[in-house]
């Protein structure tokens, strides 16, 4: 379990930011309660203040992004708080959070999803991604680490349907009491009516997917097993590409591989660039995949899918690129090579492909599964929790 949640049940008055959609932050306030903490927490639009409905010292937060910081720092003062909690530290709220914590000698710390999945969801201090210190501790004190198991491991049945039923419940009340909140900024730069508009796309893709996408994957792992090489896709604003990354956009990326497989890779290898799900209502690769596959005389050797079983295109291809996805650290668990072309927290000798990407088709190399399992391990044990943003938190309920 991450070994921060000690640092946070040290804390005595804690303020909770923006959470994930839903009710996890609510959970999150109610159990810090029973461990005799106060929470106190900040709602920055009407989706927001739906969720937090049933919680107590709840504030609004309507002024401008420019006066957050004086704000934060004299509730800070005024409310003797000890800790930050949020989701994400890249919204523009939590990065403003993190420098006003760091000023007041106050502890911050992120949830974030997990780095491994499924059954955790992650929770570090100071940062999380590449912002997080894992990195470091891990290279550090590797050698001189006795080997960690990790026992009791519950399944967290994380609910698809819960978590599309919370963001359609927030940006619905989001767009509904922007009267009241007329200078927030989401981090995502999105209007709530377009938000919901992507997700209710995003349903009718996820349906269409399920009937025509499953027979066509059955027939090319059939086909191409042991010839293909995956890119894994990130969802296009989230802060892995738009923070963490160099090139910022997608698109970018997707013309960087294509092109370099095509002038590198082996005439009889395919390329796979598999789309986020989570990504499937705000965009649409086909056109730009299908104008770079005519360009680069790749007709009929790259292929794209959303909704496939990951792990069952994992475990036939040849090796994953990938800017950073977490999906990565799923490839290596597989045994299959990862080429990472961002900035990731797995990214290590020994560990990944170090060679540049035109040699990494030609040489994808083996993973060294003792050292990926003792990286993973040591990684759940700094930074996950057992648990779901839309299921169950078993963490929760162990003794402190």
């Amino acid at each position: 379990m991450s070994k921060y949640v000690k640092s946070l049940l040290d804390s005595r008055r804690v303020l909770l930011l923006q959470g994930p959609m839903g009710n996890f932050f609510t959970r999150l306030a109610k159990w810090l309660n029973q461990e005799k903490i106060e929470c106190f927490k900040v709602n920055f639009n009407g989706g927001d203040q739906f969720f937090s409905k049933t919680m107590q010292n709840c504030f609004s937060y309507t002024d401008t992004l420019e006066n957050f910081p004086l704000w934060l720092e004299n509730f800070i003062i005024e409310h003797q708080i000890d800790a930050i909690v949020c989701f994400g530290d890249c919204r523009f709220y939590h990065v403003i959070a993190k420098e006003i914590s760091l000023r007041c000698k106050v502890k911050f710390f992120a949830f974030e999803e997990g780095y491994i999945r499924p059954d955790y969801i992650t929770f570090e201090q100071d940062g999380v991604n590449f912002y997080s210190n894992f990195q470091d501790a891990f290279i550090t004190g590797y050698s001189s680490r006795q080997r960690i198991t990790i026992k009791n491991i519950e399944p967290v049945h994380n609910q698809f349907s819960m978590m599309v039923l919370s963001a359609i419940l927030y940006y619905w009340f989001w767009t509904i009491n922007q009267i009241n909140y007329p200078n927030y900024q989401h981090h995502r730069q999105i209007a709530p009516k377009l938000e919901l508009y992507y997700w209710c796309i995003s349903g009718v893709r996820r349906i269409k997917n399920y009937f025509f996408e499953k027979l066509c994957f059955k027939q090319f792992i059939r086909k191409y097993s042991k010839k293909y090489f995956v890119f894994a896709l990130q969802v296009h604003n989230d802060s892995q590409i738009l923070t963490h990354s160099d090139l910022k956009k997608v698109e970018l990326y997707i013309e960087k591989v294509m092109k370099n497989f095509a002038q590198y890779a082996n005439d009889d290898q395919h390329l796979v660039l598999k789309h986020h799900p989570m990504d499937r209502g705000y965009r649409n690769y086909s056109k730009l995949i299908k104008t770079l596959e005519r360009e680069l005389n790749l007709s009929g050797r790259v292929h794209y899918f959303c909704d496939v079983h990951l792990p069952t295109l994992l475990k036939h291809s040849l090796g994953m690129v990938t800017v950073n996805s977490t999906t990565g650290i799923q490839a290596l668990y597989h045994g299959i090579p990862v080429k990472t072309l961002g900035h990731a927290i797995y990214n290590l000798p020994g560990l990944i492909n170090q060679y540049p990407l035109q040699k990494f088709w030609k040489e994808p190399g083996i993973v060294d599964i003792k050292y990926f399992y003792s990286f993973r391990n040591q990684l759940i044990e700094y930074s996950q929790l057992n648990g779901s943003f839309y299921g169950k938190s078993p963490w929760m309920k162990l003794d402190h």
